[in-house]
This record gives C-alpha cells, structure tokens and sequence, in this order.
C-alpha cells in the first residue's frame, strides 16, 4: 500500500508544489511508484506539468461525481506526465469544493475514499495542498498517513509551523486521523546569509525535540523558477545541480523515515 504524504504548510510561498513535483521525481528515480495528486485549486502543479487550465475529468470532477454516487472514480483522472509521473490534475473550478464538501455527508473523507482503491497500485502519493487551513486541507490530512511541513528560510515562515502541528494535533484528536504522523519539517529557500543560517539553527532548536527536522536543506536558486517554466523537474533540467542534489538527499530521508 502506498505512503500517502501531504505536503502542507498554511503560508505561501513555502515551496509545497515544488517539493511535491521534486520529491515526485526523486522518488520515481529511485525506482517508487508515484502519484501526485493536485488539491489546490490554483492548480499551478497541473500546468507545470502540462495540463490545460480546465481539465476534465479533474479532481473536483471525481469530487461531486463521487458524492452523487458514492462510488470513487479518481483513477479516470489519472495521466501520465512528461516526467514520468502520475498526476490527477486540477483547475479553479476546485473552489467550488469548500461548499460543496462543507454540506456534504462526511465530506471531510471524501479524499481518502477517493485515494483508497488507488494505493495498492503506488508506493508513495503525494497531495500538494493549499496555503491556508480550510475543508480542502482536512481531506488531505485525514487522506494522508504522513504531513511534509516546508518552511522556507525566513522568519515570517516559523510562524506557520506551530499553526499547522497544532492543526494536525486537532485532526489527530478528533478521531478523523488518529495515526496522522508528521514525517517532518523541510526547510527551503535557503541562502548563505546570517539570517538564513539563524532561522536553521532556530529551527533545529525550537522543533526538533517534538517533531523531526529533515537533515536536508533545500537551496534558494533561480534554477527552480527556470525548471518549472520549462515544465521540468529540477532533476530533469540541472540533473548535477544543487537544487537536483538536495531533492534526491531529501527523498533518501523520506524513504528512510519511519510512517
């Protein structure tokens, strides 16, 4: 059965769709099965990776077909991407989830009734999410065995992370999740000045006795900027890179994690 791991954080520009698609190919080449699933209505994962700006069928297409028959068809979404990497992909019409799914009967498991008849085909998926807490980031968590939480190199940023464990803490406690386990805290965007070393070392020392950090350190370059436009992996588009070296550290940790 797959590792299902959502990668979210409820900050902007903490670098979860980049971790979701690089993670992805990391893991793919070390030879996982991978299905990265985009539950952000912005769907910036879906066109990186090629798809139009309305796709059908989509997630939230799996989503209200699903609550008029309650029978999960998330596999008709499903494409294989450019890099080699399964995808069910989005649009803004997502949106339109939060109501949908607020009126619904158990509409915070909606996703994880969705995911449940693919995992046996996949070792690992992957949920990029939105940047802030809602309905839609509920099914992730409940959907999820394991929370990435990215934190970029900024002080702004570790205010974030208290809001997200206490949030997971609450998902945990409800009973929707109680085995929700937070692989860890990634930390992104990071530079070589004074206050990025600070925010690392402050990081190190605020969390680690709870909560795992990850060892790996993802760097600020505008290579992931380039990538992206190109509809790359970072692995793909500067294989012997920082950025691509950093990626496949990080995916080494993930594996070795303890679910």
């Amino acid at each position: 059965m797959a590792r299902t791991i959502a990668i979210a954080v409820p900050k902007g520009g903490t670098g979860k769709t980049t971790t979701t698609m690089n993670l992805g190919a990391a893991l793919a080449e070390l030879g996982q099965r991978v299905l990265m699933v985009d539950v952000d209505p912005s769907g910036s994962l879906s066109r990186m990776l090629g798809q139009d700006t309305v796709v059908e069928p989509s997630l939230y297409s799996a989503i209200t077909h699903y609550l008029e028959t309650y029978d999960p068809q998330l596999h008709r979404t499903v494409v294989h991407t450019s890099i080699g990497i399964d995808l069910s992909p989005t649009d803004v019409r997502l949106n339109n989830a939060d109501t949908v799914l607020r009126t619904a009967l158990n509409g915070q498991l909606v996703l994880k009734q969705l995911l449940a008849p693919l995992a046996p085909s996949y070792d690992y998926i992957l949920l990029d999410t939105l940047p802030y807490l809602g309905i839609l980031v509920t099914n992730t968590l409940v959907a999820a065995d394991e929370v990435i939480i990215p934190m970029e190199a900024e002080y702004l940023a570790t205010q974030s992370v208290p809001v997200m464990l206490q949030h997971v803490a609450q998902v945990r406690k409800s009973g929707l999740n109680p085995n929700l386990h937070i692989t860890g805290i990634l930390i992104t965007k990071a530079t070589h000045t004074t206050i990025s070393r600070q925010i690392i070392e402050y990081t190190r020392t605020e969390f680690e006795d709870h909560v795992n950090v990850f060892h790996t350190v993802i760097p600020n370059t505008v290579r992931f900027t380039e990538s992206q436009a190109m509809g790359k992996t970072i692995l793909a588009y500067e294989s012997a890179g920082k950025g691509a070296q950093a990626y496949r550290a990080f995916a080494e940790e993930v594996q070795r994690a303890t679910p």
